[in-house]
């Protein structure tokens, strides 16, 4: 069973709220880890009795202790009538199958016509809510079956639709002139009852919208989510919204009785109305292939799959204007079912049927009268075993899975009627929900169709009966107040022994019947002793009808042939049959001991004890015939209660005792005595009977029939599962003696309901224990309006007081729940409540996030999983991280507030500076102008770079000779100042001999003079400018000078630097066409950025760094290379592609005019139809490469 938790709660003004609940880390005991809400395990005590008394038999001395009476009796010449067990019996005939030519119908293009149409919007209209009261069984059935009417809450007994939710609640649709609410959304203990009426349909749209068809007020479409009602007028003629269904598409359908079919988009933009059908619509359907069925008056229509066709399929039947159809349902096989049946009355309708068509097998089936089937259908649902239930007007029709046998179950009177549409509902929990527009809701559960129930109108002799036995012959002996019913299930037939006929004058009930041999029956006869039975001769005796002793026989118990234990009201009896004498068990001059007053029972067991259960504050008595001893088991000695009913052995060799307070279970191995009670789970513990089946023992109790597990009871605190009225049982109160089980399963007894209304219950099979868990859903209707559309809950500080409401949508059993919660972040351990209590209070909670988490238990008597609501208490601001901020903010502005006050006081202090200030920035203007200048002729300057590397190298070659020429015009200038001195003194020889000295020095001035000229022309033959002609170049020789002109001009500029050369010319490359001039400043520029680079390398790293740059030269196929290699630092890799842009360098300002690879790149490019890339490591260094084509001379 399902149970639907509504968790509510109330904030400091007691409003209670419904809110959808999710899921949250538990902090606290998980549910398996308390115990709270379990039951006490069984206690086990050592077996004890009273002391043993001896005891003796009493003869009765009795004049008129007469001899039985004996008279002729022929059960079997007794005539018998008709008694219908209503079980499952074949069809008249077969179910007809015929062909179904599907592809062949008269198939016409879907078409539609627009039609006007209103749109009007408005809030939706506010529910009332009300509790619920549970159903109630419905007496005048022959089955189980629960109602829900006006007696149990709903406002109207008109139910025409249902609609169950995910989470298990259910919408019910219901209609009458005298109400105007008639939309109800029912929860389990509440309802929530709006303002719609007679909605004859109801469905939800993809956007999880509500769609009503509401007869005469038309389509309504309610979004809960916006609380937005639309209503849908057509401004034409009336829109009797008889159904309405939304399809895979999200496309809604709509049965109008009395204009047609219509279908209209979710964006409610175009209403149209499907052309060439019926205008008495009835029912619109959408089966499992997407087929849409258009059910009518007096037609039947499918609309294909892609929408583009409509078939005509109307079956014979609706051409009738009278019969038509009232229900389509497909069942889990994929086949289509069709309700036919008459629209008016069923003197003008043709024969109703009932129609299954399966269009993959192209097969279609009917049921008629001449099935059986003489039911009027107006819905159909199918039960988790297969079978299916046809509600019609005053009873259900249940065809089973194979299609071959069938029931019926009889319902209210008048629950439909003719010209009356009504719905049924296969609802998660695996209920059958029944709409009619007279008795409510008929609500059938998995009992229903295996229960069925006789009394006195059936053919019972009497509504009593207290003795149910299954002779030799499968015959069903049933002890009644009224004398014995004798039925024959094979032939379903029933004789009557009255009263009359036993001669049974004193009266009472025939309350123990026992078969001890073949067609030998020994039963109480009333207040008038006993009798026993003999078939096979015809004959009945009567024993102590006549005494003084007033001999109200209790139990009997026939030992051999002639001796008969009999427990009366008055005491232990044992008689002779044959010497027709009776003796009374006395305890000392105590012949009073064993009196009681009401009926109890006996058993011998095969040690020749007797055990007595009794109801005179004793407890149980045990009677040891072969000592003669008597002793009790009592509360004294640890029974559970000293009121016993009825004592059971069972195939285990336990005795089990019913009381008025739970059960006893004597273990003789162990020597044992369990009690189990109402604190172990025995709800309610008021037992009056026991019953034996396979591993299980049912006991009777006062209200509902309870399994026991006999091997795990002594350890379980779970509880029991108790069927009574809630699984709609017309009596829970199982009389004493007559619980049976047959040998084909069948359970059978006499009850009582609370009315005191007897019956003989038939039960298909035994009610097995429930394992099923309960399950909780939550409502997510929010009532509030600033909470609405909100999926969690966030409270302020101030609002910390806390009602949560907590209830079910177990409608059977709302007494029989409990309850166990738990608020996470407050609570260490679940609380236990009972049904009586549905609110839980927290006050002042802190601050912080909390969990509250509620779990039911209902008759299966196991906890359900906890469902929870999460929820978190704001701090107050002042308490919160923007408060935080703000409180930070503030500081950091007085804070700047001193600053600013600090900072114009020291204004004053720097304005006396600003002057000074002021005088060296013009200063510092007038040195950035000079700057900016010099910069300017140093980048110019930079821009001759190529031209300085070249002039370095020449110069390094001259300087030696001019370093000649200088030292002797220096020592020559010094010589003539000496002459003219000595020729101011007149010394000429002296100024002849320095004369001599200038005249050498002159020869090595004008000697080293030539050097240089020799130098400079050898220079200038190399960079005079050409005519752009290339000429043969060894491209060997060229690269080797260039490389050492580089390296001198370097060396020129700094005599610290110093690196290796290294050269790897290829041999084989002969004279090249090259513009020499040109293709050596590539090379010159190549190799002094490499010294550049390993130059600037080694001023950043240790001594172990040696600086290698090195030149190769390469002859391929057709062309050649020359290569430039480093080890310097590299290139980063976010320049590299920007190496070959005009006045992009890497190298510091000054240093580069960015011009220098720009121009090597276009001479080797454009002038001479080659490549120039470079390879780069961060690091490792950079190699150049120069790609020519080779055009050897």
């Amino acid at each position: 069973m399902k149970i639907n938790i509504v968790n509510k709660y109330a904030i400091n003004t007691s409003l209670i709220l419904c809110l959808l609940l999710s899921s949250c880390t538990k902090t606290s005991k998980s549910e398996s880890e308390t115990a709270v809400g379990n039951y006490k395990i069984p206690e086990t005590i050592p077996l004890k009795f009273t002391d043993p008394e001896p005891f003796k038999w009493e003869v009765i001395e009795n004049e008129e202790l007469l001899p039985p009476i004996t008279f002729s009796l022929d059960v079997d010449a007794l005539p018998s009538e008709s008694f219908d067990l209503n079980q499952f019996r074949p069809l008249k005939e077969p179910m007809n199958i015929e062909d179904f030519d599907w592809e062949n119908f008269i198939e016409a293009p879907l078409a539609y016509d627009s039609v006007p149409y209103t749109i009007t919007q408005s809030p939706i209209r506010k529910p009332d809510i009300i509790r619920m009261p549970p159903p109630s069984v419905v007496k005048d059935a022959n089955a189980n079956l629960l109602k829900l009417t006006t007696d149990n809450g709903l406002n109207t007994n008109r139910i025409l639709s249902f609609l169950e939710n995910e989470d298990g609640s259910l919408w019910i649709g219901s209609g009458s002139s005298q109400i105007a609410e008639g939309l109800i959304l029912h929860e389990g203990e509440k309802a929530s009852i709006y303002s719609y009426n007679r909605i004859f349909g109801m469905t939800y749209d993809q956007q999880g919208r509500l769609w009503l068809a509401a007869g005469t007020s038309g389509i309504y479409m309610l979004d809960f989510k916006n609380n937005i009602e639309y209503k849908i007028t057509h401004n034409e003629t009336n829109l009797f919204g008889g159904d309405v269904m939304c399809d895979h598409e999200g496309m809604i359908y709509i049965a109008a009785w009395g204009s047609g079919f219509y279908t209209i988009d979710p964006e409610l933009e175009n209403l149209r109305k499907i052309k060439n059908t019926d205008n008495l619509a009835a029912r619109v359907f959408e089966d499992s292939q997407h087929n849409v069925w258009l059910g009518a008056r007096d037609s039947l229509m499918v609309i294909d799959p892609e929408r583009q066709s409509v078939k005509d399929i109307t079956i014979d039947g609706l051409r009738n204007r009278h019969t038509g159809v009232f229900y389509i349902y497909e069942d889990t096989g994929g086949s289509t079912w069709i309700c036919l049946d008459s629209y008016y009355n069923a003197e003008n309708a043709e024969e109703t049927k009932l129609v299954k068509i399966s269009v993959d097998k192209k097969t279609i089936s009917s049921l008629t009268s001449d099935h059986g089937y003489d039911h009027s259908g107006h819905s159909i649902a199918e039960d988790d075993d297969g079978n299916f239930w046809v509600a019609g007007l005053n009873d259900i029709f249940i065809l089973n899975k194979e299609l071959t046998s069938f029931k019926k179950i009889r319902t209210s009177n008048e629950v439909t009627t003719l010209n009356e549409r009504v719905s049924g509902i296969k609802r998660k929990d695996g209920t059958l929900w029944f709409g009619s527009v007279g008795k409510g809701v008929q609500i059938a559960n998995r009992f229903t169709s295996k229960t069925i129930y006789f009394d006195a109108s059936s053919g019972l002799v009497h509504d009593e009966v207290w003795e149910i036995i299954e002779n030799s012959r499968g015959e069903l002996w049933l002890g009644t107040s009224g004398g014995i019913n004798i039925i024959d299930p094979s032939k379903q037939t029933i004789k009557t022994l009255s009263n009359e006929l036993l001669k049974n004058k004193v009266g009472g009930n025939v309350g123990v019947i026992k078969e001890v041999s073949d067609d030998k029956y020994i039963f109480r006869a009333g207040a008038g002793g006993f009798s026993i039975y003999d078939r096979k001769k015809n004959k009945i005796s009567q024993y102590l009808s006549k005494s003084n002793e007033a001999l109200e026989v209790w139990d009997l118990e026939m030992v051999g042939d002639s001796t008969m234990y009999l427990y009366a009201v008055t005491g232990l009896y044992r008689y002779n049959l044959s010497l027709n004498k009776l003796e009374k068990l006395v305890l000392g001059e105590n012949s009073d001991i064993l009196i009681n007053r009401i009926g109890v029972n006996f058993i011998l067991d095969e040690n020749e004890i007797i055990w007595l259960a009794t109801t005179n504050g004793k407890g149980v008595g045990k009677v040891d015939l072969k000592n003669k001893t008597l002793s009790f088991l009592s509360e004294n000695e640890g029974l559970s209660d000293n009121n016993t009913a009825v004592i059971r052995l069972t195939k285990d060799g336990e005795l089990w005792i019913a009381t008025l307070r739970g059960l006893g279970v004597i273990n003789f191995d162990e020597n044992t005595l369990t009690n189990l009670t109402a604190e172990n789970g025995l709800i309610p513990d008021e037992i009056y009977d026991i019953v034996e089946r396979d591993s299980l023992i049912y006991a009777g109790t006062v209200n509902g029939l309870i399994p026991i597990n006999k091997s795990g009871f002594r350890t379980s605190e779970k509880g029991y599962v108790n069927f009574n009225g809630g699984y709609a049982f017309l009596g829970s109160d199982y009389l004493v003696e007559s619980p049976t089980f047959l040998e084909n399963g069948q359970f059978w007894s006499g009850v009582a309901d609370e009315e005191i209304k007897f019956r003989l219950m038939i039960l298909d099979s035994a009610p097995e224990l429930d394992s099923t868990l309960s399950s909780i859903h939550i409502s997510n209707t929010y009532v509030m309006d600033e909470l609405a559309n909100k999926d969690s809950l966030l409270l302020p500080y101030d609002r910390n007081s806390l009602r949560f409401h907590y209830g079910s949508s177990d409608i059977y059993n709302t007494d029989k729940l409990n309850y166990r919660y738990i608020l996470d972040g407050n609570d260490e351990d679940w609380t236990f409540a009972n049904s009586n209590t549905s609110t839980k209070n927290y006050y002042n909670l802190k601050p912080g996030q909390y969990t509250f988490k509620v779990a039911s238990r209902g008759v299966n008597q196991l906890w359900s999983s906890p469902v929870d609501l999460q929820f978190r208490i704001k701090p107050p601001w002042w308490k919160t991280w923007w408060a935080y901020l703000l409180f930070g903010l503030i500081v950091l502005g007085i804070l700047r507030g001193y600053i600013v006050f600090r900072a114009r006081k020291l204004t004053k202090e720097n304005k006396l500076l600003e002057h000074k200030v002021n005088v060296r920035t013009k200063e510092l203007k007038a040195s950035l102008e000079d700057l900016r200048s010099t910069q300017a002729q140093l980048i110019q300057s930079e821009k001759m770079a190529s031209l300085g590397e070249l002039t370095a190298g020449i110069a390094h070659e001259i300087q030696n000779p001019l370093n000649f020429v200088n030292n002797f015009s220096e020592v020559s200038s010094e010589l003539i100042d000496e002459m003219n001195e000595e020729m101011e003194k007149g010394d000429l020889e002296e100024a002849k001999l320095i004369a001599g000295d200038l005249k050498q020095n002159l020869q090595k001035i004008n000697h080293h003079g030539r050097r240089a000229d020799a130098i400079v022309k050898g220079m200038l033959q190399h960079s005079r400018s050409s005519s752009a002609e290339k000429v043969p170049t060894d491209i060997n020789k060229l690269a080797d000078e260039y490389l050492r002109l580089a390296y001198h001009g370097l060396r020129a500029k700094d005599k610290s630097f110093n690196a290796t050369l290294e050269t790897d010319f290829d041999e084989s490359l002969g004279l090249v066409s090259v513009i020499p001039q040109d293709l050596g400043r590539v090379i010159l520029n190549l190799i002094t950025n490499a010294f550049y680079a390993v130059n600037d390398r080694k001023s950043k790293s240790d001594e172990t760094y040696l600086p290698t740059v090195s030149i190769t030269t390469l002859a391929e196929n057709k062309s050649l290379k020359i290569s430039v290699k480093d080890n310097g630092n590299g290139i980063p890799k976010e320049v590299v592609d920007k190496i070959f842009q005009p006045f992009f360098t890497t190298k510091p300002t000054g240093e580069g005019t960015g011009l220098g690879l720009s121009m090597s790149y276009d001479i080797v490019k454009k002038a001479h139809g080659g490549e120039l890339k470079v390879d780069t490591k961060e690091g490792e260094g950079t190699t150049f490469t120069i790609t020519l084509p080779n055009r050897s001379a």
